[in-house]
């Protein structure tokens, strides 16, 4: 079994992380180059990681106790780098006690996960994909986003607004996304 913090660190030191383009989304900047001073804070504990059986499959981020949590222990898909770089995005913006909503938390951090799945994908058109219609158009509209910024373009503010209206209907967001993400440092 291999060692979560490792694999954490593993991925977000890959050079396939620094495919990702950086990003305005909300007046909230994003780049990759905060991963490898995010692996400091890994290093020293500031941040833990931890297997948590019952994520199967899943991850978090919980701000509350600054812990990535995976529900796998290696990262084998793309689809798993890509989760762990979403929640890793949280991570980023906790550490600096970033105020936001969560209906942008949640955009950024899609977004961010999408592009390194788009990057990293040998057929771009095979997007990530959501397991409810709900999930699945945060995932559409990030996917198409993420593809603009990667072709060097900015998404227009319609996109951007479409994205946070999606999150709000994400049922893991419904009822919160206009709340405070919490990002306390």
């Amino acid at each position: 079994m291999a060692d979560v913090k490792t694999t954490i660190i593993n991925v977000l030191m890959a050079s396939d992380t620094q495919k990702i383009r950086s990003f305005s989304f909300g007046g909230k900047g994003f780049g990759p180059a905060v991963f490898p001073i995010l692996k400091t804070f890994i290093d020293s504990g500031t941040i833990k990681a931890e297997y948590d059986s019952s994520k199967s499959g899943m991850a978090e981020y919980d701000y509350g106790n600054n812990t990535l949590y995976l529900g796998f222990t290696e990262a084998t898909s793309l689809t798993q780098k890509a989760l762990i770089i979403h929640e890793a995005t949280h991570a980023v913006y906790d550490m600096v006690s970033t105020k936001m909503s969560v209906a942008d938390s949640e955009s950024i951090a899609y977004i961010v996960q999408c592009q390194y799945a788009r990057a990293n994908h040998s057929d771009p058109s095979q997007r990530l994909m959501g397991n409810t219609a709900a999930k699945d158009k945060v995932f559409e509209l990030a996917w198409a986003i993420a593809g603009k910024l990667l072709a060097g373009e900015k998404p227009s503010l319609s996109e951007c607004n479409d994205m946070r209206n999606a999150v709000s209907q994400h049922p893991y967001y419904m009822g919160k996304a206009a709340a405070d993400a919490g990002f306390n440092g």
